[in-house]
């Protein structure tokens, strides 16, 4: 499961996830060795992807090297100007990026090296990169453990269409580790107080699973959760009542129309996905 990502703010952060000639680009960082206005473009699509997927940080100042086709990390490059770089992301590179996004500038020195990491919470909405101004075209980017890829036009829509749901999935990141105890309202089981366990679903951005004491486990769409907060008794999930069937007093999310066709939807979004690839 891939979690969110956690910024680099200290030289303990760097040293403990980055080792040198070890450490490959992953989803959540990548290495830029210099940083100069003729890379903004280059720049922002790095930005953008690690904002339209689980945040991430581009480390500015670490110099890369190929081992069995994977860029590692192999130093630090001198001359890093971190007020130049602050100027460029806030400038030059914000101007082609739309909406604006969370963005950090954090000179870090590691081992008497000076580098920067412009780290970049995830965004709710679609961020876009303007890489043609006179045509105002726009692409959008997105990170994986390979670097960046670009978004079709039909996973722009769908992403657009699930922005309701990619706003809770974050909260729900943020607030609840897999195995955590949570509370459920309106509470399920004829009112019965009920321990639930949260589970997140390997690979899956739409449900998650509540788990009752290993005695049952049930799939939740993350569009039928409506909030989610820390309350006295620990975390907290208040779920659409259409979820219970017609019953204030019993969950059975199995028999629910709604979900059945939450689900029927996604499987046909998905053969439509894998037909409209084959015919490429």
């Amino acid at each position: 499961m891939t979690m969110l990502y956690k910024p680099f703010k200290t030289a303990q952060d760097f040293e403990s996830l980055i080792h040198l000639s070890e450490t490959p680009e992953g989803v959540h960082w990548d290495y830029k060795q210099a940083f100069n206005p003729k890379d903004s473009a280059d720049a922002a699509i790095d930005l953008a992807a690690f904002a339209n997927t689980y945040g991430g940080t581009l480390l500015i100042g670490v110099a890369e090297k190929k081992i069995n086709g994977l860029k590692v990390a192999s130093g630090f490059a001198p001359n890093v100007d971190a007020e130049e770089i602050k100027k460029l992301v806030h400038t030059r590179i914000n101007e082609i990026i739309s909406p604006k996004i969370d963005v950090q500038v954090v000179p870090i020195v590691v081992s008497g090296n000076l580098i920067v990491a412009v780290n970049v919470e995830p965004s709710i909405n679609l961020v876009g990169v303007c890489l043609d101004r006179d045509r105002r075209q726009y692409s959008f980017p997105y990170r994986t453990e390979f670097g960046n890829q670009f978004m079709t036009f039909e996973e722009v829509e769908k992403r657009m269409v699930d922005n309701k749901t990619r706003a809770m999935y974050l909260k729900l990141k943020k607030y609840i580790p897999s195995g955590g105890k949570v509370n459920v309202y309106p509470a399920p089981i004829a009112n019965n107080k009920i321990e639930w366990r949260f589970e997140w679903i390997h690979n899956s951005e739409n449900e998650i699973r509540l788990d009752q004491n290993g005695y049952r486990s049930i799939d939740i769409p993350i569009s039928f959760i409506e909030e989610v907060w820390n309350g006295r008794g620990g975390i907290c999930l208040k779920l659409n009542e259409r979820l219970y069937c017609g019953s204030p007093n019993f969950i059975d999310f199995e028999d629910s129309e709604d979900v059945a066709i939450f689900k029927q939807t996604l499987k046909i979004y998905a053969e439509m996905h894998r037909n409209l690839r084959s015919d490429r």
